[in-house]
This record gives C-alpha cells, structure tokens and sequence, in this order.
C-alpha cells in the first residue's frame, strides 16, 4: 500500500510542477505581451515570443529538480549549474559570444536532471530551437557550441560527487 502511494505522490508531483511551469511560462508570457512590437510579432515563429517563452517550462521545472534534491548533490554541482544558467542568461544580458544559451541550457537540463517534466518538455524546446536556429536562421555556430557546452557541462556535473559520497571520502 505504501509503494501505491509513493508512487500517486510522485504522479501528483509531477503534474504539479508540469502545472507551475506552465504557469510560469503563462505568466511571463503575458508581461511579454504588454510590449506592442511583442504583441504585432507573437505569431512570427521568428519572434522573440514563441523563442522565449517555451523555454520558461523546462526552465521552471529544472528548479523544482534542483531544490528536490537540495541534499544530494554536492556544492561542485550546484556551481556547475549556477555558471550554466548564468551563462545561457548571460545571452540576454550580456554579448556572450558563440554560444546559444537555449541550447546550452536545454542541453545541460536533459542531461543531469531526473524530472521526467524537465527531460521531455526540455527535450521539446530544443527540437523547437534547433528548428528556429539552423533551419530558419540558419545559425550554425551558436547552437552547435551550446550543445557541446552543454554536453561538456553535464559530463562534469556527473563526475562531481554528491554530498553523501563526499562525507564517505572523508570520514
């Protein structure tokens, strides 16, 4: 009886956080749309709206992941993601050169997390963004640096140790 409800808690958490992420990307959505320009190009598969927003899901989903397992991965880890996230919102910010931070980003969130809503939603945005970035833009460059940043990244982040194995080493 017990495994029957651990297993519902886990179906309803994963539906919860789908949920909020959702929910998130609405929300940003809607700040997105008081800007008139946003408003005219929303449709525009180009545009910033449908680039930008898809992305908030997986993103949103990724921080659930992350404060789930707030106790098991190591402080190492969590510098990992802090320069992988800082970096692909450093794009927004900042002229970071030569790399997509979607598709660092994306790539980074499939690879290390154990959310199924962040595998599979990220999993979308990224065919959406590679779609958007080779195909229509036809940049090249900046997605393919992404991917293996990414990929580079979540290498790392699976050689780091989590904090149990750590205090084994040590004691």
């Amino acid at each position: 009886m017990d495994s029957v409800s651990s297993k519902t808690r886990f179906v309803l958490s994963q539906w919860l956080v789908l949920g909020l992420s959702l929910a998130g990307a609405a929300i940003y959505g809607s700040y997105m749309l008081r800007s008139p320009q946003v408003r005219l190009t929303m449709f525009n598969p180009s545009g910033s709206f449908l680039y930008v927003v898809p992305i908030v899901v997986p993103f949103v989903a990724f921080l659930f992941d992350r404060a789930e397992r707030w106790r098991q991965l190591s402080k190492l880890h969590y510098l990992i993601d802090l320069i992988v996230v800082a970096t692909a919102m450093g794009r927004v910010i900042a002229n970071v050169p030569l790399v997509s931070g979607h598709t660092l980003f994306l790539t980074y969130a499939i690879l290390t997390s154990r959310s199924i809503v962040v595998r599979v939603t990220a999993a979308l945005v990224i065919v959406q963004t590679i779609y958007l970035k080779y195909f229509l833009w036809h940049d090249f460059v900046t997605s393919t640096v992404g991917i293996l940043l990414g990929s580079l990244a979540a290498f790392l982040a699976s050689r780091v140790t989590t904090k149990e194995s750590e205090g084994s080493q040590n004691g």
